[in-house]
């Protein structure tokens, strides 16, 4: 099995699913609940393109189709981090530098975090260590700041400024301490805690330079770099972890939850309004062979795509939310097989999404094994390159570059081992 960290250190999520069968592809309409909803190796793997399946499909594969806008993926070797690592957070720094940060291996004896950082250089291709956090973390929250320093928050560990190992699986800390990043010195500082201790929240960047994260409930904060502190700001209706955050073209954030509907978030009011995914009337559910249906309002990866409608994926299945109506669509299927769940998504320059990684569920047993799957979705035309990475990774970063492509770092392997190889995707 793999690790996937949901609720207090859960494995990897299960879902009991052998292969696909496909009774047609179904579609969605949200609509807000309250008058605060939205207005107005150096060698290249193989890759193909083809088209995605249609809303009346009687199966989910993927049909050969040239287009003359697609390009096949390419996957580079780069440099490797110094410390194997899973379930790190990677950043964009200001200086075209990436900025990776704490992380985990689960092992025999239990769980070892990690407060350890390293930057990856473009320019050479190699990673370098930086300064410690002032605890080990895995599953934080990072976000550059306006100012290019970095907020890392949260996440599952121990207060230890190396690392430390918890025996006992099931009895993790969350942590609720914060650190700030000085690309400048190469130290991290302690700054101020959040009000509630968690892993995995959900963090934008607003345009006034706070930072909303969006906890277990969800609860909202807001952090201030000003200031340094974080305080509470109004409560979600739903009672799931965030997966998600997105701030739309209208000001107001999406949140998107593990299990139940997604919410907007108004900064103006402190107030959610939850948003219904539903299928259309009258069309059939997708189902895995063995009888399960597809739980479509599980949204693991959100991305504002650039006609400002927001892409959401759900278990292999793509959806657009759309803000300015407050309705959404059917965007096609592109799991390759069996349930795709938690890999990584990355807008690129040209408007088209990189979707890697993350694992499948492919039996009946309900087991998920790392996968190194690649796919190119082009929103515009629902067109798809398709290609592998050089490894398979579950918990992997995923950092959009300067120069277009995109650096794979860490995650964890088919043998449920951590990760201190990166490769590059290019196109």
């Amino acid at each position: 099995m793999g690790m996937k960290k949901t609720g207090n250190r859960a494995q990897w999520r299960f879902t009991i699913a052998g292969a696909v069968a496909i009774v047609g592809l179904a579609g969605c309409a949200g609509t807000p609940s309250s008058p605060s909803g939205p207005t107005g190796s150096s060698t290249p793997p193989s890759a193909t393109t083809s088209a995605i399946a249609s809303p009346t499909s009687t199966t989910p594969t993927l049909t050969p189709s040239p287009s003359p806008t697609s390009r096949p993926l390419t996957f580079v070797a780069t440099g490797s981090m110094h410390t194997a690592r899973t379930d790190a957070t990677a950043t964009l720094l200001k200086n075209g530098r990436v900025l990776i940060a704490g992380g985990e291996d689960t092992h025999e004896m239990g769980i070892t975090f990690y407060a350890s950082a390293e930057i990856y250089n473009p320019a050479t291709g190699k990673f370098t260590s930086t300064g410690s956090m002032t605890a080990a973390r895995a599953d934080a929250t990072a976000i550059l700041l306006s100012d290019g320093r970095v907020l890392i928050a949260g996440g599952d560990g121990c207060s230890d400024p190396k690392h430390c190992t918890n025996v006992a699986n099931e009895a993790t800390e969350n942590l609720a301490s914060a650190d700030i990043y000085d690309p400048a010195t190469g130290k991290f500082t302690r700054t101020g805690s959040m009000t509630i201790s968690d892993r995995d929240d959900a963090a934008v960047l607003l345009p006034d330079g706070k930072v909303l994260m969006a906890d277990f409930g969800p609860d909202v904060e807001l952090f201030d770099p000003a200031t340094g502190k974080f305080t509470s700001s109004g409560t979600g209706t739903g009672s799931s972890t965030p997966n998600t955050a997105t701030v739309l073209p209208n000001g107001k954030v999406l949140v998107t939850t593990g299990e139940g509907s997604p919410q907007l978030y108004d900064e103006a009011s402190g107030k959610f309004a939850t948003i219904s995914i539903v299928l259309p009337p009258g069309t059939p559910s997708a189902k895995y062979e063995d009888g399960k249906v597809i739980a479509r309002e599980t949204v693991h990866t959100a991305t504002l795509l650039k006609n400002g409608r927001v892409l959401l994926f759900e278990s292999g299945y793509l959806e657009t939310y759309d803000p300015a109506t407050g309705t959404c669509a059917d965007a096609g299927f592109i799991s390759p097989g069996g349930e795709w769940i938690y890999p990584t998504a990355t807008l690129l320059p040209d408007g088209r999404v990189l979707f890697e990684g993350g694992a499948l569920v492919p039996d009946p047993a309900g087991g998920s094994v790392s996968t190194n799957i690649a796919l190119l979705y082009d929103p515009s035309s629902r067109q798809v390159s398709t290609g592998s990475m050089q490894m398979a990774r579950a918990g992997q970063t995923a950092t959009l570059l300067p120069d277009g492509s995109v650096l794979i770092a860490g995650g964890e392997g088919t043998d449920f081992k951590p990760l201190a190889s990166a490769e590059l995707v290019k196109q």
